[in-house]
């Protein structure tokens, strides 16, 4: 009995110390553009009948008790962060459903990145790019000499305003939103990047605003889904918790100790 309210104690002790971590990097987090908090899901283990081991008890019916908790997953919540105003022009907030894509200008051209920051750049070949230096959508590219000014409407239309011109604009491309089955299954890569795995199903790329998808906001950023005040509540919790399996495996231990002392 002993030895199994201490199993109970360490694996309290090693589940919180998880969930501790996870909140600290959420709160490490809390100003990353676009960043998705993450949380901890906890299980029961295995309950077994008090009588199994020969401890007196009655039939009908058979007390059970615990074998501890273990940790089943840790979860990313895709929540819409809030979205701030900055007047950049190639700012590009996604209010709804669904990521960018990017991809690595040299190197692995087959693979595929998804994100939801939306700060992009006009790199020396025209390309538009992120701040890793992955081009959008495969080969979106402004020229600067003969425009002096671009807009993106909600709906992903990239427009130009000739330098020569006083006000027309030209159509001169087009983003496109990618979704996921279960885009909390995407897989991180680092650097508000993800990758595409089975669980997350294969990604489908429509216009902006159709199919579910969000729409694209010209001049605005994405905030992190951190809650301060939630993850402050969550922290306390967690280590009160830690706190009590340690107080458990510490009376565990000093009831050992007067066992032994008994015998001797």
């Amino acid at each position: 009995m002993l030895l199994k309210t201490l199993n109970s104690g360490a694996s309290g002790m090693r589940a919180h110390q998880i969930k501790l971590d996870v909140i600290g990097n959420n709160v490490a987090n809390v100003n990353t553009t676009s960043f998705k908090k993450s949380r901890v899901n906890f299980a029961e283990m295995v309950r077994q009948a008090v009588g199994d081991e020969g401890v007196p008890t009655t039939n009908n019916p058979r007390p059970e008790e615990g074998s501890g908790v273990r940790m089943v997953s840790i979860a990313r919540m895709m929540d819409q962060g809030n979205l701030i105003h900055t007047g950049r022009e190639l700012d590009l907030a996604i209010e709804g459903e669904g990521f960018f894509k990017v991809v690595p200008i040299d190197g692995d051209s087959d693979q595929e990145y998804y994100t939801r920051d939306s700060t992009f750049y006009i790199n020396n070949e025209g390309l538009v790019v992120n701040s890793q230096g992955y081009q959008l959508d495969e080969g979106i590219t402004l020229d600067t000499t003969e425009y002096k000014s671009f807009a993106v409407d909600e709906n992903g239309t990239i427009w130009g305003v000739p330098a020569d011109s006083t006000g027309s604009r030209e159509e001169v491309g087009n983003i496109q939103l990618y979704t996921f089955q279960a885009p909390a299954n995407l897989a991180k890569k680092g650097d508000n990047l993800y990758m595409a795995t089975e669980a997350s199903g294969e990604p489908e790329g429509e216009t902006p605003g159709t199919e579910g998808r969000g729409f694209i906001r010209q001049g605005y950023v994405e905030l992190s889904n951190v809650d301060l005040a939630t993850e402050m509540i969550g922290m306390i919790e967690a280590q009160r918790a830690y706190a009590s399996n340690a107080k458990t495996i510490q009376t565990v231990d000093e009831m050992w100790e007067r066992a032994n002392n008994m015998r001797k």
